[in-house]
C-alpha cells in the first residue's frame, strides 16, 4: 500500500499531542467518480441481487396449468380501467405456483411486457430482503423501460438516501411509484413477485408485513397499464390480507384450489417424463404414469421429486420398476400423521441410504447436517473445502469423494449437485423442514447443532490456513473502499466463496453448538485470535461486514473462556468501537489509522506488533488504555434532545431537532439505515419497547410516530390527536400500549398494534404535560406538569386516580415511579424534590430540600431505596428513599445545569451518569457520591439527555453539538 506524505485528519477522531514514524499517507477526501451510463449509475445506487429473476427452466410444461395461465393472462391484458392491478396466486407449499408465475414470466418477457421478475427464497433471506426486492425490481424497470429509468436516475440524483432508505414505504413511492408514471408504453408492465411467504418473518410493522400491505394497499395507484403478480403460501398473515383486499376489490386473487384439474395436469406432466419410447427403457408406462399422477393428490413438488428420483440414481440393484413398486406402497396420508411429501422423502432416502449401514449413514449425516446447517447455501466446492480443512486441522483422512457419495444421489432432493461451484439447497424448502424435524423423519433426521460444530472447526481452521496482511492487494490508502476500482472483482479474484462464508459466518456456528468450545474448538479458537485476527478484520472491511467484529465478540464472551482470550474479545468490541466507522469506510486505515493508536497496554496491540513487520509507530502522545469515550456518533443536523439504548444493548436511538430519529449500531457506532423520517418539527422523546422490536418518538408536529426498531421502518401512519407538543412518550411493560404527555395538557394511550388512541385524551392537568411514566405492572400512569401538579391515572380505563397530587410550587419537569410501584418522586422547578404515595397519592414526609434551582431530572435506583435529582444548581444529590434525607454531600462537579440524570442497573457497582450545560457527562459511585474519573470532556455543547446500556458497561449522551457519544464506564 503505497500513499502520499497528506495526514488524514478524519481518522484521528480521538487522537492529539502525537507523533508518527514510518509511513505517508494520502487525503482521500472529495474524490468524485463518474459512473458513465444510466445503467451503472443505477449498478451503483441500487445494488441489485442476481439469481431472483426468471428462470426459463422452471416453467410450466406445454398442455399444463393451461386454465389458470389463460386466466392470469386475460386479466393482464384486459384493457378495462377499473381491472384491479394485483393478482395473488395462492396455495400449498407443492402445489406449482412458483412454475405458473415463471411461466407467466417468460410468456410477458417474449411479449416485451414483462418489466421486473423476483423471486424469495428462505435460503437466501439475508440477501432477498422486501428492501432488496424493491431495489432490484426498481432496477429491473429502468433496464425494461428507458424513461423509467432516466426519472429515477434524477430522482437518486437529487436524493441520494432514496435506494439505502430503510423505510419500505418511501423506498416503493421514490423507487417505483413515481418513475412509473413516466412510463407510458401500450403494451401492460408487469412485475412479478414469487414466493412471498418466503420474504422474511412474520412480524408487525416488519419488513414482510409492509411489503403484504404495500402489495394489497399501494399497487392500486400505479398506472393502468401495469400488473403486478405475487404468489404466496396460504399463511394467517397473507390469508388475512389478500381477503381484505378482495373484499375491498383492490386485487384479484385465486387459489390453487381445482384438484381435478391439477391432477390432469400432473398426470400430463408424469407422462411427458416418465412414458415408455422406443428406445428408452426402464420407465413407466400409461397405467404406471396415471397411478403416479394420482398418487401425487394434487401437489406438483410430489410428482417432480418422484419423476426425479424414479429417472435419477437409486441403490444398486433396484431398478426403475422396483422403485416405483415402492412408490405405489406409500399410504395416503389423510388422517396420518405424515403429510404427502414427507412419504416420499422418506422413501427416496430409504431407495439410496439403508438406515441399518452405519457407516453410509453416518456418511449421509455428515454431509446432510452441514448443507442445512449452512447460513447460506454452500457449493460442492466451497464445502469440501472446509470439510478438508478441518480434517486437515484433526489429523483426519479426508476422501475427496466423501461428499460427491452422498449428494449424487439426492439430485431429487437437493439442487446444485451437479456443478461443483453452484450452491447446494433443498429443491423445496418442505425438505428440509422434513429434515430437521425428528418426529417426521425418523432416522433419518438431522441434528443441526452437530452441523454447527463440524462448520465452526472447518471455517476456523481455513482462515488461520488462508488470511493474510492486504488480502486484494490494495495498493493505495488514497481511496474510500466505495472508490476502488473493480473492487467486487478483486474481491471475486482474492477471496474465495468459502473464505467469504468463514469470515462472515465462524461465529454463529460456535454460537449455534450451543455448548462451550470444547478441547478441539477452544485451541482453535485462541490460534485465531492471536495470529489472524486482524487480517479477518481486514476482510470484513472489505465486505462491508465491520458489525460482525463486534457482534461476535458479544456472544462468544458469553462462554467461559481463559481471562486471556476474554480480554481479546472485549478489546475487539472496543476497536471497532474506536475504529469501526473508520475502517468500515477504508480497508487500508485498518492498518494506518487503528492499529498504531491501540493503548500500549493492550493485549491486541503486542499480538498486532509481532505480525507486522512495518507498522506504524507512535513515538510520542500514545494512551496507555482505551479511552473512555468509545465513539462519535455524527448523522443529526440539529440538537440532539433525546437517547437511550434497546433491552439487549446492541442499539441506540435518538431524537433530534433535525425532526429525525436515528436508530446505531451501539458496537460499531456506525448508523443503521437512513434517517427515520415522519416527523416535520423537532423530536424530543424516544423509547425502546420492552422487547426492543419497536420505538417511539414523540415530537413538536403535535404526532407520535411508532419505528420497526429492526428496519427502521414507520408502522402505520403517524398518531394524530394530540393539538399541542409531545414533550414525552412511554411504552407499557407489555409492549402493547403508549403513553404521550403534550403541551395541549393532556395524555393520550395509544395501541401499538392498530396505532389507535385507547379511549379519550386524560384531562386533568392545566397546563403542559412534561414527564409520563408507566408503573413496571403497566395498571398505572404518572404525569407531571407545569401547572405545578403530579396525576395518577387508571392506565386501563384512562380515568384520573383520585385527585391532582398537589403540593409543588412551580413546574414539575420530571417524575417516575418506584421500582415497587409503591412510591413516585417529582422533581420541580420550586427546586424541590418530592416522594409521594403511589397508593393514596399522599405526600410521604416532607419535600427533599436542598437544590437551590430548579430540579430537572429525578430517577430511582434499582432496589427503590434511593432517588438521584439533577438541579439548575449545577449539582447532583442522592436521597434515602425512607428518610427523604439527603445522602452525604451534594455530588459536586459540574460547572452548569444539569439536564439529565440516570442509575445503572444492577450490578457489582452501582453508578450514577448525569449530562450537564457545561458539555460533560460525569460518572458517580452511588455508594460513596465520589466522581469516578474525570468529567467526560468530548461533547462542545449542552449534554441533554444520558442513559445506561443495559449491562452498564456503557453510557449514551446526546448534545446540542447535533452529535451521540458513546463512554465506557469501565475505562
Amino acid at each position: 500500500m503505497t500513499a502520499e506524505p497528506v495526514l488524514p485528519n478524519i481518522y484521528f477522531p480521538n487522537a492529539s499531542n502525537f507523533e508518527i514514524h514510518g509511513s505517508q499517507f494520502m487525503n482521500a477526501q472529495n474524490i468524485h467518480i463518474n459512473e458513465g451510463s444510466i445503467k451503472h449509475k443505477l449498478q451503483a445506487e441500487l445494488k441489485p441481487i442476481n439469481g431472483a429473476h426468471l428462470n426459463p427452466d422452471k416453467t410450466c410444461l406445454k398442455g399444463t396449468r393451461v386454465g389458470i395461465i389463460a386466466d392470469i393472462l386475460a386479466w393482464i391484458h384486459n384493457p378495462d380501467n377499473e381491472v384491479s392491478k394485483a393478482f395473488f396466486l395462492c396455495g400449498e407449499a407443492g402445489t406449482g405456483k412458483s412454475t405458473i408465475s415463471h411461466t407467466i414470466g417468460q410468456n410477458t418477457k417474449d411479449t416485451k411486457c414483462l418489466g421486473a421478475f423476483f423471486c424469495f427464497d428462505r435460503t437466501f433471506n439475508a440477501e432477498r430482503t422486501p428492501s432488496k426486492a424493491l431495489q432490484t425490481i426498481a432496477y429491473d424497470l429502468s433496464i425494461s423501460f428507458p424513461e423509467f429509468g432516466k426519472v429515477l436516475v434524477e430522482g437518486l440524483d437529487s436524493d441520494t438516501n432514496i435506494s439505502s432508505s430503510m423505510s419500505l414505504k418511501e423506498q416503493w413511492n421514490k423507487l417505483i411509484m413515481a418513475p412509473a408514471k413516466f412510463v407510458t408504453p401500450s403494451k401492460p408492465v408487469v412485475i412479478i413477485i414469487d414466493a412471498l411467504d418466503e420474504c422474511g418473518p412474520k412480524e408487525e410493522g416488519g419488513p414482510r408485513d409492509i411489503l403484504l400491505s404495500l402489495l394489497i394497499n399501494s399497487v392500486c395507484e400505479l398506472p393502468k397499464n401495469f400488473r403486478v403478480l405475487v404468489t404466496s403460501r396460504m399463511e394467517g398473515d397473507v390469508h388475512a390480507a389478500v381477503r381484505e383486499g378482495s373484499d375491498a376489490q383492490s386485487l384479484q386473487a385465486q387459489y390453487m384450489s381445482n384438484l381435478q384439474q391439477t391432477q390432469e395436469d400432473i398426470h400430463k406432466y408424469v407422462a411427458h417424463r416418465m412414458m415408455r419410447r422406443k428406445g428408452a427403457p426402464g420407465v413407466l408406462n400409461e397405467s404406471q404414469c396415471q397411478i403416479l399422477a394420482e398418487k401425487a393428490q394434487g401437489f406438483f413438488q410430489w410428482a417432480y421429486t418422484a419423476c426425479e428420483a424414479l429417472r435419477g440414481r437409486g441403490k444398486a440393484g433396484l431398478t426403475v420398476k422396483k422403485r416405483f413398486e415402492r412408490f405405489m406402497l406409500l399410504s395416503p396420508s389423510h388422517g396420518q400423521d405424515l403429510l404427502p411429501l414427507d412419504k416420499l422423502y422418506k422413501s427416496i432416502l430409504e431407495d439410496v441410504f439403508d438406515c441399518n449401514d452405519s457407516e453410509a449413514m453416518s456418511q449421509y449425516k455428515k454431509v446432510m447436517v452441514q448443507v442445512l446447517a449452512a447460513f447460506e447455501p454452500l457449493s460442492s466446492l466451497s464445502l469440501q473445502k472446509i470439510q478438508l480443512s478441518r480434517c486437515g486441522y484433526l489429523g483426519e483422512d479426508y476422501d475427496d469423494d466423501e461428499l460427491d457419495a452422498v449428494i449424487q444421489f439426492l439430485g431429487s432432493l437437493l439442487t446444485g449437485v451437479e456443478q461443483r461451484d453452484t450452491p447446494i439447497r433443498p429443491v423445496h424448502t418442505s425438505f428440509r423442514d422434513f429434515l430437521v424435524d425428528e418426529k417426521r423423519s425418523g432416522e433419518y433426521a438431522v441434528q443441526l447443532e452437530e452441523g454447527h460444530q463440524l462448520l465452526a472447526v472447518g471455517t476456523l481452521h481455513l482462515m488461520i490456513a488462508e488470511l493474510h496482511f492486504n488480502m486484494c492487494n490494495l495498493d493505495s490508502s488514497y481511496l474510500l473502499n466505495s472508490q476502488v476500482e473493480n473492487l467486487s472483482e478483486k474481491i471475486i479474484k482474492h477471496i474465495s466463496p468459502d473464505l467469504s462464508y468463514a469470515c462472515t459466518y465462524w461465529g454463529s456456528h460456535i454460537i449455534c453448538t450451543h455448548k462451550q468450545p470444547d478441547t478441539i474448538l477452544a485451541p482453535l479458537l485462541r490460534k485465531f485470535l492471536t495470529k489472524v485476527l486482524l487480517f479477518w478484520m481486514e476482510v470484513l472491511s472489505i465486505l462491508g461486514k465491520v458489525d460482525v467484529i463486534s457482534e461476535n465478540a458479544r456472544v462468544l464472551l458469553d462462554f467461559s473462556l481463559e481471562t486471556d482470550i476474554q480480554i481479546i474479545l472485549k478489546e475487539m468490541q472496543q476497536f471497532v468501537q474506536v475504529f469501526g466507522r473508520m475502517i468500515g469506510d477504508a480497508t487500508p486505515h485498518l492498518y494506518l489509522s487503528g492499529v498504531p493508536f491501540i493503548p500500549k497496554d493492550s493485549v491486541m496491540l503486542q499480538q498486532f506488533i509481532s505480525q507486522l513487520d512495518k507498522s506504524l509507530v507512535v513515538c510520542r502522545g500514545q494512551k496507555y488504555s482505551w479511552p473512555s469515550q468509545q465513539a462519535v456518533l455524527t448523522g443529526h443536523t440539529a440538537s440532539v434532545h433525546s437517547v437511550t439504548c434497546s433491552p439487549d444493548g446492541k442499539r441506540i436511538v435518538s431524537g433530534s431537532s433535525d425532526q429525525t430519529v436515528h436508530i446505531w449500531n451501539a458496537e460499531t457506532g456506525i448508523i443503521i439505515g437512513e434517517p427515520l423520517h415522519g416527523h416535520i418539527d423537532w423530536v424530543v422523546s424516544v423509547a425502546f419497547s420492552p422487547d426492543g422490536k419497536k420505538i417511539v418518538s414523540g415530537s413538536s408536529d403535535k404526532t407520535v410516530c411508532i419505528w420497526n426498531a429492526e428496519t427502521g421502518m414507520i408502522i402505520g401512519e403517524p398518531l394524530r390527536g394530540h393539538r399541542d407538543y409531545v414533550k414525552s412518550v412511554a411504552f407499557s411493560p407489555d409492549g402493547k400500549r403508549i403513553v404521550s404527555g403534550s403541551s395541549d395538557h393532556t395524555m393520550r394511550i395509544w395501541n401499538t398494534e392498530t396505532g389507535t388512541s385507547i379511549g379519550e385524551p386524560l384531562q386533568g392537568h392545566t397546563a403542559f404535560v412534561n414527564s409520563v411514566a408507566f408503573s413496571s405492572d403497566g395498571k398505572r400512569i404518572v404525569s407531571g406538569s407545569s401547572d405545578k401538579t403530579v396525576c395518577i391515572w387508571n392506565a386501563e380505563n384512562a380515568m384520573m386516580i383520585g385527585e391532582p397530587l398537589e403540593g409543588h410550587t412551580a413546574f414539575v419537569n420530571s417524575v417516575a415511579f418506584s421500582p415497587d410501584d409503591k412510591r413516585i418522586v417529582s422533581g420541580s422547578s420550586d427546586q424541590t424534590v418530592r416522594i409521594w404515595n403511589a397508593e393514596t397519592g399522599i405526600i410521604t414526609g416532607e419535600p427533599l430540600q436542598g437544590h437551590t434551582a430548579f430540579v430537572n431530572s429525578v430517577a430511582f435506583s434499582p432496589d427503590g431505596k434511593r432517588i438521584v435529582s439533577g438541579s439548575s444548581d449545577q449539582t447532583v444529590r442522592i436521597w434515602n428513599t425512607e428518610t427523604g434525607m439527603i445522602s452525604g454531600e451534594p455530588l459536586q462537579g459540574h460547572t452548569s445545569s444539569v439536564n439529565s440524570v440516570a442509575f445503572s442497573p444492577d450490578g457489582e457497582r452501582i453508578m450514577i451518569v448525569s449530562g450537564s450545560d457545561d458539555h460533560t457527562v460525569c460518572i458517580w459511585n452511588a455508594e460513596t457520591g465520589m466522581i469516578i474519573g474525570e468529567p467526560l470532556r468530548g461533547h462542545t455543547s449542552s449534554v441533554n439527555s444520558v442513559a445506561f446500556s443495559p449491562d452498564g458497561k456503557r453510557i449514551v449522551s446526546g448534545s446540542s453539538d447535533q452529535t451521540v457519544r458513546i463512554w465506557s464506564t469501565e475505562t
